[in-house]
């Protein structure tokens, strides 16, 4: 069994001062709504009391910025510049996509779990950068490790764990069936599974253990773990967003070592795997599950549509990243010191990234995270399957 990300002295003290604090928050909202929680949640037009958050940098919203040794951190400039105009720990320029769902339906956005003093009554975000499915992927990747051997990020199955903590403080406080209520109408989202893939690509040591098959069969299996665990402890709504080409990253296309500046394709059929398999345990859970509503939002489609005819899509840049330096800006990231060979060269930010792909060497600007975004509320099965996010949070 893993240890504590965090430190088990560290996470009991503070598990100690989050149950306290947040049992009088959640009083306090439940007793003064209008003043104290303000008055988007009174003036909402969806039904969606709460939503959680589980998965990995796409969804982290500052998780990383209270782990004390964090490989994985975006606060610092130049990012979240456009849109909060401040670092928050979020890996873009402005909002992510469980931002957006946050203001759609008409919520706050949820804080990070770590985050002292905060309200979770309507929603919190457990997700970490560098976040896995299996705990064995952080164990493997060196840079995730710190020196006691403690991860540091938060595994997909500590996450959950986290939420127990929570489902349980909100059934103490408003009673374990208004609990129950108010978590069976609440929308999960998760973003998970590029950082167990990734170290797959370039791990040799796990190759030689096992083939691509075996290795997807483990992943999707924890996945399907994590699904169950949340469907018992509430959960009746979810979205699983999947993975986008993960060979046509800058980061990837920058380290391609027979033909630099294009696509991985191994990274990219690991991708498309992934996600027809995830595609296939939604309908499964459906079986097992019927009053399981669980949705798969196919970003691979659309953004792969987004590289291959970008003005489409009203972008000018496909290919490298808008903040970095180097080749495609991928060889130094995002807002990281400038290493001493190239000091002259500089880190000049884009002038307009919503015409970028990519802010840094993975993620996305806001603009194809809005766009993203929009796909999965009121489209197709095409891209939002078996229903959109409109739908399930009608139901």
């Amino acid at each position: 069994m893993h240890q504590n990300c965090v430190g088990i002295g560290y996470l009991g003290e503070f598990v100690m001062d989050f149950r306290s604090v947040a049992a009088l928050l959640l009083a306090l909202c439940i007793s003064i709504p209008a003043n104290f929680c303000g008055e988007a949640r009174l003036q909402r037009r969806i039904d969606v009391p709460a939503y959680f958050v589980f998965g990995d940098s796409f969804a982290d919203v500052g998780t990383n910025n209270f782990l004390p040794y964090a490989a994985s951190r975006a606060n610092f400039p130049p990012y979240g510049e456009t849109f909060f105009h401040k670092a928050t720990g979020r890996f873009t320029n402005g909002r992510n996509i469980v931002d957006l769902f946050a203001q759609t339906v008409g919520l706050p956005i949820a804080p990070p779990f770590l985050q002292p003093n905060s309200s979770f009554i309507a929603g919190v975000n457990f997700a970490s950068a560098g976040s896995s499915l299996l705990n064995s992927t952080i164990f493997n990747n060196k840079e995730l490790v710190g020196s006691t051997g403690s991860p540091q990020a938060v595994p997909l199955s500590e996450q959950v764990d986290q939420y127990k903590t929570v489902r349980i403080l909100l059934r103490n406080v408003l009673s374990p069936l208004e609990a129950q209520k108010l978590i069976s109408k609440s929308v999960f989202l998760i973003l998970s599974g590029s950082d167990d893939l990734l170290e797959y690509l370039s791990n040799f040591e796990i190759q030689n253990r096992m083939n691509a098959t075996q290795f997807m069969s483990n992943v999707v299996e924890a996945y399907r773990t994590t699904l169950t665990d949340l469907y018992k402890g509430g959960a009746r709504k979810a979205l699983l967003v999947g993975l986008t080409p993960l060979g046509c990253s800058p980061s990837a296309r920058a380290t391609n070592p027979r033909n630099p500046g294009e696509c991985l394709v191994e990274g990219n059929e690991l991708a498309m795997r992934f996600n027809n398999d995830v595609r296939q345990l939604v309908d499964e859970l459906h079986v097992t599950f019927p009053d399981y509503n669980v949705i798969f939002g196919e970003s691979y489609n659309l953004i792969e549509a987004m590289i291959n005819d970008k003005k489409s899509s009203g972008l000018d840049n496909v290919n490298a990243a808008c903040c970095g330096a180097g080749f495609l800006n991928a060889q130094v990231r995002c807002g990281l010191p400038m290493p001493s060979g190239m000091l002259d060269v500089g880190q000049p930010l884009c002038k307009h990234p919503s015409k970028f792909l990519f802010w840094d060497v993975v993620h996305p600007t806001e603009q194809v995270v809005r766009l993203l975004f929009k796909s999965f509320w009121a489209g197709n099965s095409s891209t939002s399957y078996p229903m959109n996010i409109k739908a399930l949070v009608s139901l």
